[in-house]
């Protein structure tokens, strides 16, 4: 965990002032990672399953299923957190407590064609993650990715020492590092200034770039705190050189765990949208006699096709090893 002073928080403004609403790069293909890197390419653990359906008015819903495994990790004490700690305490999995647990999957053409959808990535964290006090839960993060897994691999950046992110206190050494930083902004007009493509009220943190994954931006005035803690979904939105790269609904494990079904709906318009198939609405409803979660994204098609009206895809479920 990092926590920053105030002279590095100017500094913060400073760098990231140097690449705001640039013109976008073609990515250094020298200067990525191994594919293995984003995690296993398959979501058979989940029970994942994705139903899309396209109605008479072209608008698409499209919702994403999925059960929590109960073989994954979760920390008995904060300890086993804390990356300070050498050497880390270890899972059953083989991986440290607070490594992220990557899985994903590409989408039908159907989707993608409707959505703009690429991939899907379910990635559940023991610890959470920064900032602290406010997502150091576990959780899951339901990344919505909109670029391919071949290009993630490729936004890599030079990391801040002692920490899993981009190092925001000085200018990146490549062009794919500066890519962080270069955030599509309002350039013109009564939202001049504000995150395009984004609800009004995000706020972007040069602080929260992560490799592979992209740059995190949500409403901080409606974030959970110590005094008011995470209980339903969150919604975020990734950048990376100055595009929505992807989108998340963030939920605490204990929003889909346990006794006592749940619900949380959320209506999203955005700043400056130029991307006509981002959600306008999502949905989480979890079901405890099934512990399926289903997530359902709304919002207007980029085709409206008679033959992709109702399509389902499934992932095939493995068997677990232990």
């Amino acid at each position: 965990m990092v926590r920053y002073s105030h002279s590095t928080t100017i500094a913060l403004a400073i760098v990231s002032s140097l690449y705001q609403n640039a013109a976008s790069a073609p990515v250094d293909t020298s200067d990525c990672e191994p594919i293995g890197n984003l995690g296993i390419d398959n979501l058979d653990r989940y029970d994942y399953s994705a139903n899309m359906n396209i109605n008479d008015n072209c608008g698409y819903t499209l919702d994403i299923k999925f059960k929590h495994d109960e073989s994954l990790p979760i920390p008995s004490s904060g300890l086993q957190c804390d990356p300070a700690i050498v050497p880390p305490d270890i899972a059953m999995d083989g991986m440290p407590y607070f490594a992220f647990r990557w899985a994903y999957k590409s989408v039908p053409k159907y989707i993608k064609d409707a959505t703009g959808i690429d991939h899907i990535s379910i990635d559940f964290n023991p610890c959470g993650h920064p900032p602290i006090d406010v997502f150091t839960i576990p959780h899951y993060d339901l990344h919505i990715y909109l670029e391919s897994p071949e290009y993630r691999t490729c936004m890599t950046c030079d990391k801040l020492p002692g920490a899993p992110i981009c190092d925001p206190t000085r200018a990146q050494s490549t062009p794919n590092g500066q890519g962080f930083f270069n955030v599509g902004m309002v350039a013109a007009g009564p939202n001049a200034g504000k995150l395009s493509n984004m609800p009004d009220g995000f706020e972007y943190a040069a602080y929260d770039n992560i490799p592979l994954m992209g740059g995190h931006s949500w409403d901080v005035n409606r974030q959970p705190s110590k005094s008011d803690p995470w209980v339903d979904p969150v919604w975020i939105m990734g950048t990376y050189d100055g595009k929505i790269v992807d989108y998340e609904p963030m939920f605490p494990l204990s929003f889909i765990v346990g006794g006592g079904d749940k619900s949380y709906e959320e209506r999203l318009t955005y700043v400056g949208q130029t991307i006509k198939e981002l959600p306008t609405k999502y949905k989480v409803d979890y079901d405890s006699e099934s512990g399926f979660v289903t997530i359902r994204f709304e919002g207007n098609s980029n085709i409206c096709d008679e033959g992709v009206k109702t399509k389902k895809s499934k992932s095939k479920r493995s068997k677990k090893s232990v």
